[in-house]
């Protein structure tokens, strides 16, 4: 039967891919294992096509061995899976089981040969010495590894149990197969059971079998069985192929061209039924089990997202849809490395960075996984290592590696749905431990940048500021030339206003360089508007042909008194500076209260500005005078911007402008502190005595 050769090129394949794995002892093992397995079904499959008895007696008692030797393989592979600690079980399975099997081997061969019988499907061998003694011995065997796997069981880690589990179910289930096949030989049912029983038992524990062994497959029992019944039913489809097929060319050994045909069908059979398994087995997945997903769907759509993660804070939204939606931790926790020049507590990068908790470099966890070249988990680590594991509630970890150096460690806790991790939740671990180390290497980079343009940016706002503060201080200077190039005032008064001003202009100094030293703080206090703006129109009294008043009482704010003299001197000076010509410039001033916010307008008569100057009004280096540079406007935004009030600008070509100012009622100051109203004394008896000054000329 050609079902016996395609079985055995299975198990051959098999043995071929577990033998690639070198490193591996328990998968050498494997692979003897599969070996004999492959050699004892292709003596099925010769007994069932050879008719040549003299041909067929020397290559049934060569391929033979191949069954001599499957108990052994099931010993050995226990033996080395559950991690050659037995040296009892080495000595009496291992060690004298190769020798038995062998000489099981020599006696069939060579003293007690087996006869064959022909039967209506082939040749059957008859029941002899040789063949009890085999029973006995796969008894022997498979009792042992079984009660060596039960003994392992309990003293073993969480990703052995899962797979010593395994391999007890597979033990189970191949050794009772294994007595149904055999003893059905005396009544002549063992091909027939070898078809159904055998070939279907062979593929599918075989391959949990190769899983569980190399790759760590823990699989749900609900996943194995949708596994097992897609790889049955696309196993049933080529069976029923092949009956189709020797239906149309007829008895194949018959014919050159019947074999040709059989072969290029085994051999297409060998191609499609990789690529078919691949195509079915995410959706076959979802037959009975809930919570799978797609492994190669999930790897995509990961690594696509952490590609595009711009930040730390994006990166944990990935890693949080992966491992808490997806593959259903409880928790997770991600530990970046405190280095020099890399990762400190005093480190300049952006807050996300500290989305993370941090572990030192000389952390003993970050020795251990360090050394560590796979996933680790919890129950394999040192004792005062899982005491520390348990504190977050994790029970695996695998470290982040850039440029060999460890940038993070990642901490898994348990599945939700599962009590173990499952094939693909470990493929995952493994692939992020590769590819967050490039993550980690690109996000910081972006941090330290990010870093850099936040300096550039620091040192082009001190520019800015320092050009601001230059065109203040020189509003004192240009006070004092005023007033001592005129003789509108006395000596005392002269006196008195030169002082004045170069206090306010030392002031100013003062806080250009508490700025630059990153020292400045802004000298909060009760202003009285009205009395502010008075004290500074006193410097531009000879600049208007009329002043207007137009106070409602307004209280007082809370703000920076030196400052709001720049803005209101500003103000002032650009209306004073738009006089047109044989036209008198008059000034309005106004203040009021609406909605509990204050209001105060400052509007001319003067040259006004078109819509285009309106629109860049606040634009920096721009200006609406001839010759100005814009430097006062931004003084005045600034001033506004730092007292969180409000300006608006209308005006008109030839019609003159207005400037009116916000100040909301949050900056209303309910009390006033003892000590600051002195503050603020002579302003208000400037202001005064220039009331008195009008009202009694």
């Amino acid at each position: 039967m050609i079902q016996y050769l395609i079985t055995a090129l299975f198990d051959l394949g098999l043995a071929g891919l577990a033998f690639s794995k070198k490193d591996n002892p328990a998968a050498k093992a494997l692979a003897f294992l599969l070996l004999a397995l492959s050699i004892w079904l292709l003596e099925l499959f010769l007994l069932t096509t050879i008719t040549n008895v003299y041909l067929l007696d020397i290559l049934f008692h060569i391929t033979r061995g191949g069954m001599f030797f499957i108990p052994f393989g099931f010993a050995l592979l226990t033996w080395r899976l559950v991690g050659g600690r037995s040296k009892k079980f080495k000595n009496v399975f291992i060690i004298f089981g190769a020798f038995f099997s062998c000489a099981l081997w020599f006696l069939n061969m060579f003293i007690f040969p087996s006869e064959l019988k022909e039967t209506d499907s082939g040749y059957l061998p008859q029941l002899d010495t040789i063949y009890y003694v085999f029973i006995g011995y796969l008894v022997w065997c498979f009792v042992g590894s079984i009660c060596l796997v039960g003994l392992s069981y309990n003293t073993s880690s969480n990703r052995e149990k899962q797979r010593l589990k395994w391999l007890l179910i597979t033990l189970l289930v191949s050794f009772s197969c294994g007595l149904i096949v055999l003893f059905s030989m005396p009544t002549g049912l063992e091909f027939y059971l070898s078809k159904f029983v055998g070939i279907i038992t062979n593929i599918l524990f075989v391959s949990l079998l190769f899983y569980s062994t190399i790759q760590h497959n823990l699989m749900d029992i609900r996943l194995a069985l949708s596994l097992g019944l897609t790889k049955a039913i696309l196993l049933a489809f080529f069976v029923w192929m092949y009956f189709v097929v020797t239906s149309v060319v007829g008895d194949h050994t018959q014919s050159i061209g019947g074999v040709l045909t059989l072969l290029a069908f085994l051999v297409l059979m060998l191609e499609a039924y990789p690529r078919l398994l691949k195509w079915i087995l995410p959706s076959a997945k979802k037959i009975l089990v809930k919570n799978s997903y797609d492994f190669d769907q999930v790897k995509a759509e990961t690594e696509y997202d952490l590609k595009n993660s711009i930040s730390f804070s994006m990166m944990q939204d990935v890693m949080d849809h992966l491992l808490l939606r997806i593959i259903k931790l409880n928790d997770y926790k991600i530990l970046m490395v405190q280095q020099d020049g890399l990762l400190s507590s005093e480190s300049n990068y952006h807050h996300n960075v500290f989305l993370f908790d941090t572990v030192s470099e000389d952390s003993p966890l970050l020795a251990y996984c360090a050394l560590q070249t796979q996933l680790i988990m919890a129950d394999e680590m040192p004792e005062a290592l899982q005491i520390e594991m348990k504190k977050y509630n994790a029970s695996l970890c695998f470290p982040v590696f850039s440029d060999n150096k460890v940038l993070a460690i990642v901490l898994v806790g348990n599945p939700t749905s599962f009590s173990y991790y499952r094939y693909e939740d470990l493929k995952i671990f493994e692939w992020l431990k590769s590819e967050l180390g490039q993550v980690f290497s690109r996000l910081i980079r972006l941090n330290h940048m990010q870093d850099q343009l936040g300096e550039a940016k620091k040192t082009l706002s001190m520019l800015s500021l320092m050009n601001h503060y230059h065109h203040d201080i020189k509003v004192p200077f240009a006070i004092i030339d005023g007033v001592l190039s005129n003789d509108i005032y006395d000596r005392d008064k002269q006196r008195d206003i030169v002082l004045e001003q170069v206090e306010r202009g030392s002031r100013l100094i003062a806080t250009m360089a508490s700025i630059l030293g990153g020292k400045h703080k802004r000298r909060i206090q009760p202003c009285a508007l009205e009395s502010v703006v008075q004290d500074c129109l006193y410097l531009f009294e000879k600049s208007f042909d009329k002043v207007e008043y137009d106070f409602g009482g307004t209280p007082k704010i809370r703000g920076d008194a030196e400052d709001l003299k720049i803005l209101f001197i500003n103000l002032i000076k650009n209306a004073a500076e738009a006089r047109r010509d044989n036209h008198d410039l008059v000034l309005h001033i106004k203040s009021w209260i609406e909605d509990g916010n204050i209001f105060l307008s400052v509007k001319d008569n003067g040259t006004g500005m078109s819509e285009q100057q309106l629109a860049s009004l606040w634009e920096p280096g721009l200006s609406a005078k001839k010759f100005g540079n814009g430097i006062g406007m931004q003084a005045i935004k600034r001033i506004v911007d730092e007292h969180n009030a409000r300006i608006e600008v209308k005006s008109s070509l030839e019609k003159g402008s207005e400037f009116k100012l916000c100040f909301f009622a949050t900056q209303i100051a309910l009390e006033e502190p003892q000590g600051e109203t002195a503050k603020d004394e002579l302003a208000e008896r400037r202001a005064t005595y220039l009331v008195e000054k009008r009202n009694s000329q």
